[in-house]
């Protein structure tokens, strides 16, 4: 690129380019109005690959973040009835993960959906029971007793909204105190709790 020599000073020149851009040289053997020629200078290529680098790894921490939200157990919420016990397993949006059920080999109605919420799941299976005449406990258990106390009172108000007066049920909540208590966790089985 040409530039012309505009000014000289403590062994410096000052150079016009023709872009417009004034460049600092060295003044050896330069003189004010001398045409002389600048190599372009390589602009920084890495800024932009890094910049979309960065972007990716910000936006798969996100992605991983919201995946780990949506199926990690959080809470859990038993429903007794009878003989019969179900126990959802619940994340952190209060959507179902999982289904364990006890006296029988399924829940009363078949498998419940994964991602359906809470609510729904446990209304579904409280009529279920209450059809057998059934007095139905909810248990609520989360890692943090703030969430389940939430989760309680939706419930309940769920239970207060559908006007069901016959045989509401029972719906409480239970501290994560023990190890085994909380859900996601590995449960001790029977034989070391009797040990």
């Amino acid at each position: 690129m040409r530039a012309i020599i505009t000014d000289i000073r403590a062994g410096k020149a000052a150079a016009l380019a023709e872009d417009g851009t004034v460049h600092l040289v060295d003044a050896k053997n330069r003189a004010v109005g001398q045409e002389i020629r600048i190599p372009a200078k390589h602009r920084r290529r890495w800024k932009k690959p890094l910049t979309w680098a960065v972007c990716a790894a910000v936006l798969c921490g996100m992605a991983t973040t919201g995946v780990y939200a949506a199926y990690e157990p959080y809470a859990s919420v038993s429903v007794v009835g009878g003989t019969d016990s179900v126990e959802y397993t619940v994340n952190r949006f209060d959507q179902v993960l999982g289904t364990r059920v006890s006296g029988k080999e399924q829940p009363p109605d078949g498998k419940i959906p994964r991602f359906v919420h809470i609510d729904k799941a446990v209304e579904h299976t409280v009529r279920q029971e209450a059809k057998e005449g059934e007095r139905v406990s909810i248990t609520v258990t989360s890692r943090s007793s703030g969430h389940a106390e939430r989760l309680r009172e939706h419930i309940d108000e769920r239970f207060r909204q559908s006007g069901d007066k016959r045989n509401p049920p029972e719906v409480r909540v239970q501290p994560p105190e023990k190890p085994g208590n909380a859900p996601g966790e590995s449960r001790p089985s029977e034989s070391a709790e009797q040990a």
